[in-house]
């Protein structure tokens, strides 16, 4: 099915970019934050590359300065420096243009997933390392279980979260994109939340909703809603936060010298 962007996949890419373009609610940033200091501590650990370009993707206001900064929506670039609107699975460079390739929090929502290593590999001069980070694995189950427990009781399941990438699976993603020494790594992240009002706002605000094509059309209704929240709810401990989880996956791996 086309998604809007003529390329077919679970995500509407035109959706997607208009999710990311809204302006961000104060401190929904933390996520974004964590993943890029987290992919920035492992980067340092790295031997060094050619010399050259610095792509990264999706960081926005924590984009390394000197780096090219790009992002599907222009809103979510940095104010300042080398900036770029495109999408990962679509990268408008050369062979063999970039040093190194780093993706923040974007992953997760391209359509064509190996068709974007194969692009960023491609971009890369001989030895350039890429480097990402993105939510993969188990998303949010607490979150699913609550709006599942609710849409079994007001009429049917619906789709709720977005597919991820299955952890086991991050080194094969880089190895058939014809990359050199694939690292996959998984860590858990967990934020606590007084409700489900708040979890949605922050979620809406980093631009992480409305975009799954296959989302149910049937308005939300304040039954519906309202069971969704109590089920959540009951997940709450004794301050009355519900703890939430996410896997984190780190990917790193470059291109090997003399490859086409």
């Amino acid at each position: 099915m086309d998604r809007g962007d003529g390329r077919a996949g679970p995500f509407e890419a035109a959706l997607r970019r208009r999710a990311r373009a809204r302006r961000p609610l104060a401190g929904a940033d933390f996520l974004l934050a964590h993943a890029a200091e987290e992919l920035a501590a492992r980067e340092a650990l790295l031997p060094a590359g050619p010399e050259g370009p610095v792509l990264t993707l999706g960081a926005g206001p924590f984009t390394p300065a000197g780096h090219i900064a790009a992002d599907p929506a222009a809103a979510r670039l940095p104010a300042a420096g080398m900036r770029l609107v495109c999408e990962e699975d679509a990268l408008p460079f050369g062979d063999g243009t970039l040093a190194r390739i780093r993706s923040v929090m974007l992953l997760h929502g391209v359509n064509d997933l190996p068709g974007a290593l194969v692009l960023a590999r491609r971009a890369l001069r001989p030895g350039g390392r890429y480097l990402a980070v993105f939510p993969a694995g188990i998303a949010l189950p607490q979150v699913r279980a609550a709006f599942m427990e609710a849409d079994m009781a007001h009429g049917g399941v619906a789709a709720r979260v977005g597919p991820t990438v299955d952890p086991a699976e991050g080194a094969g993603l880089l190895q058939r994109a014809g990359f050199a020494d694939p690292v996959a790594e998984v860590v858990d992240v967990r934020a606590r939340y007084p409700d489900l009002v708040t979890l949605a706002r922050e979620a809406r605000a980093m631009g992480e909703t409305g975009w799954l094509a296959a989302r149910s059309r049937v308005p939300m209704t304040r039954g519906r809603w309202a069971a969704a929240e109590a089920a959540f709810a009951r997940g709450a401990e004794a301050d009355g936060k519900v703890t939430v989880t996410l896997e984190l996956m780190f990917l790193s791996a470059r291109r090997p010298e003399g490859t086409a």
